[in-house]
Formats: structure tokens, sequence, C-alpha cells
């Protein structure tokens, strides 16, 4: 059974996602009186059309995760594009606590996937709350910003997207790294295709791509949606499938104790390896600021201010 906290426009659209896959069972959870129940209900008129055979429960209880195999946390405040990482940090904290501690009590075998912003924090948050192995709990995040690199990079040079290979890693916002020497379409790195100013304003493209959205129509829905269920798919298949999530490092690409996004193998299991690719070093000293940037918040986020 896959569960959901929070169906607000993502935890939704991420529901729609897994019901239109056939993924799992699935049960919806959100505080607000109605709307889980009446999530499930319009999903499984979805689901009955389209002959797709799951069972969708919606509940304001979060006695209903027991049983739950992958909890999929999307609640709290979304960001706004004049909000900066610590001021959505200062509002979503309390929130990730509250659901861990409910995860921990009924949920304690399951894998959790955060989606909630700052999406490094609230996963290292989420990990150190419920004490759980670290290869059970990681963040959407650098998925989201490969999709977009990749959506860039098809416009401009006109080709498909089954013919890129996009790697993003770090933190997911300001200080993310686009890996130039990894990115690659039809094998050809685009380090090789663009010269540095195309390269400036694809990489400026990519890390302003959320804000964009959110101040066009007020949230991002449809493209996290999408890398989530990528990345459950891969769970529930077991495909050992290569994806950029957000993971807490111990000793990988030399960074320890932070959660930033990384590429690894995502199977039944979880996060099964990290993948460590070989970085120029350009890239080597790009991730280690967007480590320190994510890490010099954890004390903020583990406080009581």
């Amino acid at each position: 059974m896959i569960s959901i906290v929070g169906l607000g426009k993502v935890g939704s659209t991420i529901a729609e996602h897994i019901t239109l896959k056939g993924l799992d069972d699935l049960t919806l959870i959100d505080i607000i009186q109605g709307l889980p129940q009446g999530n499930a209900l319009d999903l499984s008129h979805m689901a009955s059309e389209l002959n797709i055979d799951v069972k969708i429960k919606g509940s304001n209880d979060y006695k209903d995760l027991e049983g739950s195999d992958i909890v999929v946390v999307a609640a709290g405040f979304p960001r706004t594009a004049d909000m900066s990482r610590l001021d959505l940090l200062k509002k979503n904290k309390a929130i990730i606590k509250q659901i861990s501690e409910k995860i921990l009590q009924y949920a304690p075998r399951s894998k959790v996937i955060i989606v909630t912003n700052p999406l490094d924090l609230m996963t290292y948050l989420t990990l150190k709350t419920t004490g759980f192995d670290r290869n059970v709990v990681f963040g959407v995040g650098s998925e989201l910003d490969a999709a977009r690199l990749k959506y860039h990079l098809s416009s401009v040079l006109e080709v498909s997207n089954s013919s890129i290979n996009a790697f993003v890693i770090g933190e997911h916002g300001d200080s993310m790294v686009i890996l130039r020497s990894q990115s690659k379409v039809n094998g050809i790195p685009i380090e090789k295709i663009f010269n540095e100013c195309q390269m400036a304003n694809l990489i400026e493209k990519t890390k302003k791509a959320g804000a964009d959205v959110i101040s066009l129509k007020g949230a991002t829905t449809f493209g996290v949606a999408a890398s989530t269920s990528s990345i459950i798919e891969s769970m529930i298949r077991d495909r050992k499938k290569v994806h950029l999530v957000s993971f807490y490092l111990k000793g990988e690409y030399g960074l320890y104790d932070v959660c930033v996004g990384v590429p690894a193998i995502i199977g039944k299991n979880g996060v099964e390896r990290v993948m460590e690719l070989e970085l120029d070093e350009v890239e080597k000293e790009l991730f280690s600021k967007s480590a320190k940037s994510v890490k010099e918040s954890i004390p903020h986020l583990m406080g009581n201010e």
C-alpha cells in the first residue's frame, strides 16, 4: 500500500499518477475534513472508467498509515516566489516533524519519500525524527531539476527528450549543480555543444524554472508529481533504475551528515546504492558549496526557534 500525506495540488496529482499507473492501493491522508475522502472517491471513479483495479481510501486519521509500504509526504506550506529557504523552513519544520512522528508510530517499516520544501532539509528532518535507516528516507528534488534541464535542452536543440540524459545534483534550490560533463545529448556532453554564454543561460533557466512556474500559476504541480511517481514505480517494479534523489550522505562524494541530490539506484529496498560520478574540479567545488549551503541551515532546522 502507498500512502500520501497532504492532499493539496501536489499530493492530489501524485495520487492521480499512481492511480493511472495502477501501482498499488492508495491511502490518502489530510487534516482537512472531507478532502482526502473526496479525492479517494473521485480517483476511484477515474480508475473505474479506465478499468484500473486499485483500492483508494481517504482518511483524516494518521492511524490509517498502518500497513503502508511507501509513505509520500507532500504536506506543508507551498513555496512562494519571494520566499527564502529559511522562511519556508520555519513554516514547515513543525508540520514535517509531527508527520514523521506519526509515520514512526504507525508505519515503522515503510519507505518515506519527501516532497515538501525546502526539500533537502525536510528530508534530513524526517530521517532524524524517524530514526529509520537512510536507504528508506529520501526526497524528490534533483529528479525534477533534471527534468527541467532536459526540457530546456530539448527546446533549444529541437531533439527528442529521449535523446537526452540530464544530471543535476546538490541542493534542490539556488545552489543546484548542473553537471555539464555528465549531461549529454545523444552521448555528447553539453559542455561540447554550448559555449560559456549559452551554458550560463541554460543554467540560469533551469535554476529559475520553479520560480517561473510559481509566478505564473501559483504552484508547481505536474512536474514534481511525474518525478515522484517515476521513483515510486522503480521501487514497486524493483527496476534498479538511476534516479536523482535527496539522500543522507555518509562519505559519498566526500560529504557527511547532509541530505542533497545525488544519483542513486532505486529498487524495492529504496536507495540501493549511490552512484559516485566522476566530476571535474569545477563541479566538485560547486557541489561542495551546494552541500555547505544546505548544511548551514541544519541548526535552524533542529533548533526550537
